[in-house]
């Protein structure tokens, strides 16, 4: 499968050690900058399905779920506290604007 990239936000927008929700094809996906990086996470927490993990708490890599605390990793997405895992995507940075990557297939333009 091929990987196409969507422009989803800027940097700017993105507050510093916070989240901002976007929506990708109907999905909801949290997106978070950490010093000069930029992590996209599913929004969803594997816990109890809870679409809010934008509005979570950052501590180093990891934000936590508003709801019960959950917490999961920025890079992997795998749960530090808690179980499971939330889908993560891999994002580049350019000229200021950030572009999440999406899984295509070939014969889709």
């Amino acid at each position: 499968m091929a990987m196409k990239f969507i422009r989803v936000a800027s940097v700017g927008e993105i507050p510093s050690r916070r989240g901002k929700l976007v929506q990708v094809d109907g999905e909801d996906i949290a997106l978070f900058k950490v010093s000069d990086r930029v992590y996209a996470l599913n929004n969803v927490c594997a816990h109890q399905h809870f679409s809010a993990l934008h509005e979570g708490t950052l501590t180093g890599l990891c934000v936590s779920c508003p709801m019960h605390g959950w917490s999961y990793s920025l890079e992997t997405g795998i749960a530090a506290t808690g179980e499971g895992r939330v889908k993560t995507y891999p994002v580049k940075v350019e000229g200021g604007l950030v572009f999440l990557g999406r899984e295509r297939d070939s014969k889709t333009p």
